[in-house]
């Protein structure tokens, strides 16, 4: 029976063109092109960072982040008279998890660790929400976290889905003044 794996015994890098990624294999077959053909080229045209999750030093996992927008008229938890279209926002575009390695709590980690660093992200730009286009059998994985599905989308093949930054961080704030 394969256990939880904890999160102290995880570790998240940047990608960068030392590391061999031939061993990761997830059930998508789209993912693990990405990762082992464009994922660093797209990092070198400054399209998208990808970061690596390790346990030991088995490649178990990894997501993908992207700057992007949502259109103001698609959350529910927006600012009341927003005058812009769109909030920004940084989107998880791809996350995965190496089939041998399923149900031990490493997505669940991922998800943690891109809104962690979106966090960062916020310190320093405008930065309203976490989005994803999910995969409709992974619509529970996000909804359990707190993402929004954006209902008028939600027929697509990928719902667009979104987390609002703001109470978090207000909720870190807090935390740090007491």
């Amino acid at each position: 029976m394969n256990s939880i794996i904890s999160d102290s015994e995880l570790r998240t890098i940047s990608l960068n063109k030392n590391h061999n990624l031939s061993s990761f294999s997830c059930l998508s077959g789209e993912l693990n092109d990405f990762l082992k053909n464009d994922a660093l080229n797209d990092q070198s045209n400054l399209i998208s960072r990808t970061s690596l999750c390790f346990w030991d030093d088995e490649l178990v996992g990894f997501f993908t982040l992207i700057a992007d927008t949502i259109e103001a008229k698609a959350v529910t938890d927006g600012l009341e008279h927003y005058e812009y279209r769109k909030y920004p926002g940084v989107k998880i575009a791809r996350l995965a998890v190496d089939s041998r390695f399923e149900r031990r709590g490493i997505g669940t980690y991922l998800l943690l660790a891109a809104i962690g660093k979106t966090l960062s992200i916020c310190d320093n730009i405008g930065c309203r929400y976490i989005l994803v286009d999910s995969k409709k059998d992974s619509i529970g994985f996000y909804q359990k976290n707190e993402f929004k599905l954006v209902d008028k989308y939600k027929n697509r093949e990928f719902v667009p889905m979104y987390l609002n930054m703001q109470p978090i961080i207000s909720e870190m704030n807090l935390e740090n003044s007491s």
